[in-house]
């Protein structure tokens, strides 16, 4: 027996497409298989973090000449457990200076996983922010840490402390001596 027309519309939007449901169960599949093969998580948060006797820091790694000359200059502030790192090929006296800062802060100088002194409280250039002094390392250093002023002295940090630096740093910045 055949349907009325509108009977029959009402039948046929009512039962499933064969297409319909292969590609529902072909997307619902290959989710699956996604899921099943990242591990069924979202992506771990992969922020490079510095972690120094215990205390970790999220931080902005520098990778070009231009953002480590630029640094934290032209910033307001730094947030607490935040920080801007510098990594280099080969271990130098490399000079910092405060150029265009408006907050003062630590530098952490490291040299093979080590902190090997520590600039504490340095002052931003108040009087004039284009031409401020530089400040250097104790001794070769192979990364620097800049984080908010107080951080280090708040978290005990000592020269010969373990830095361990994890997440992706690749791309290290280019010695501006």
């Amino acid at each position: 027996m055949r349907l009325p027309t509108s009977e029959a519309s009402e039948a046929s939007e009512r039962r499933p497409r064969p297409l319909l449901l292969l590609l529902l169960l072909f997307f619902t599949l290959a989710a699956a298989t996604l899921a099943i093969g990242c591990g069924g998580t979202a992506p771990a948060d992969t922020s490079p973090t510095v972690t120094i006797g215990g205390t970790s820091v999220e931080v902005e790694i520098v990778r070009t000449p231009a953002e480590q000359a630029l640094g934290l200059g032209n910033r307001d502030s730094l947030a607490w457990d935040h920080g801007m790192l510098f990594v280099y090929d080969e271990p130098g006296f490399f000079s910092f200076w405060m150029k265009r800062m408006r907050f003062d802060i630590d530098i952490v100088w490291i040299r093979d996983g080590r902190v090997v002194g520590i600039a504490a409280f340095v002052p931003w250039p108040h009087e004039d922010p284009d031409r401020p002094a530089t400040v250097r390392p104790p001794e070769l250093v192979d990364t620097v840490l800049e984080v908010p002023a107080g951080y280090a002295q708040a978290h005990g940090w000592r020269r010969g402390d373990r830095v361990e630096v994890s997440g992706t740093v690749s791309g290290r910045a280019t010695a501006v001596r």
